[in-house]
């Protein structure tokens, strides 16, 4: 019964009269959608701005619209290609002359379809616009104040095995500049460069980095400088071993703290350069009595250094033994 059943079934689909069929339907279907693709269609699209020179000592009241809406006329298959290309694409507005030109207004009223030119030339296809939102595009200044923040570089740096930093990164200028009404920029502290990664870094090297500002704020507050210059300098490292004596801090004046051993060895590891001046009373094993716990045999040793450049990989003994008495 089964077999009967699939037999018939393969026999339908099989048959010459179906195959016909959909080939006639394919090509149909193809000849529609190349008629669809030929047409032509009115779409509206959303184009990211960016905009350039702005001033550096005014601030914005407004938020300036991060898009436009445009009215455009074109083919399907032109309308297809930009809907694979509108994110890739940006319009460029320059301000920069307009604000000289009225250096003294509070607002500008820049011309949008004036500024974005031709959008043909932008997507590398022929399109025509109709019209855009929004028509002009207002740049309107209030009162700035200013503020002199610090630069924090951005660093992913993997070094190569023998190698680390040899002294602090330098960032010239390392305060920047701040420009913007009085509560916006009182709540920012400092500003970031950009993400920079270096891989198997083992020389020094010197890069321009951009200040980065979040994106809701940037359009809001000015700075003195876009970029800065980061120096980071590296030097070779070796490992050497130092004994360091133990030292007791918190321990009442009518009690003795006593430990044993009283001394404990660390491994560092430290630049080629400072190598020479490393001395143990560069650093300090610390015991504090607050550490102290019921039914603790052992307390931890902190280690502390005024040294910026040095790791201590290894401390030993890690903890040691007390004796707690009353004098």
């Amino acid at each position: 019964m089964k077999n009967k059943l699939f037999q018939t079934i393969r026999r339908i689909f099989f048959s010459k009269k179906v195959g016909i069929f959909a080939i006639c339907i394919s090509i149909a279907s193809f000849l529609w959608v190349i008629n669809a693709l030929n047409r032509t269609y009115t779409k509206t699209i959303a184009v990211p701005i960016k905009y350039i020179n702005l001033p550096k000592n005014k601030v914005l009241s407004t938020e300036l619209p991060k898009v436009i809406q445009a009215d455009i006329k074109a083919t399907g298959a032109k309308l297809l290609f930009i809907d694979f290309n509108t994110q890739n694409n940006e319009i460029v507005i320059d301000a920069g002359p307009s604000i000289r030109k009225n250096k003294n207004a509070q607002t500008i009223a820049i011309n949008t379809a004036l500024s974005i030119g031709n959008l043909s030339k932008l997507f590398n296809t022929e399109i025509e616009l109709i019209k855009v939102k929004p028509d002009s595009i207002y740049f309107s200044f209030g009162k700035s104040f200013q503020k002199i923040v610090p630069v924090k570089p951005t660093l992913l740096i993997d070094f190569d095995p023998l190698y680390n930093y040899a002294d602090k990164v330098k960032i010239t200028p390392s305060f920047v500049t701040i420009y913007g009404d009085s509560v916006l920029i009182a709540s920012i502290d400092s500003v970031s460069t950009e993400k920079i990664v270096l891989n198997n870094l083992n020389n020094t090297i010197s890069q321009k980095a951009k200040i980065n500002l979040p994106e809701e704020i940037a359009q809001r507050v000015g700075l003195s400088v876009s970029e800065v210059q980061l120096d980071v300098n590296v030097d070779k490292f070796t490992e050497t071993q130092l004994e360091i004596p133990i030292e007791t801090i918190g321990v009442p004046t009518n009690m003795q703290l006593k430990t044993f051993p009283d001394k404990t060895t660390i491994t560092v590891t430290i630049g080629l350069k400072e190598f020479e001046t490393l001395k143990a009373s560069q650093f300090k094993a610390i015991i504090d009595y607050k550490n102290i716990q019921a039914n603790k045999l052992k307390l931890p040793i902190e280690i502390k250094t005024t040294l910026d450049n040095v790791k201590i990989t290894k401390v030993s003994p890690e903890k040691v033994e007390f004796l707690l008495k009353k004098l």
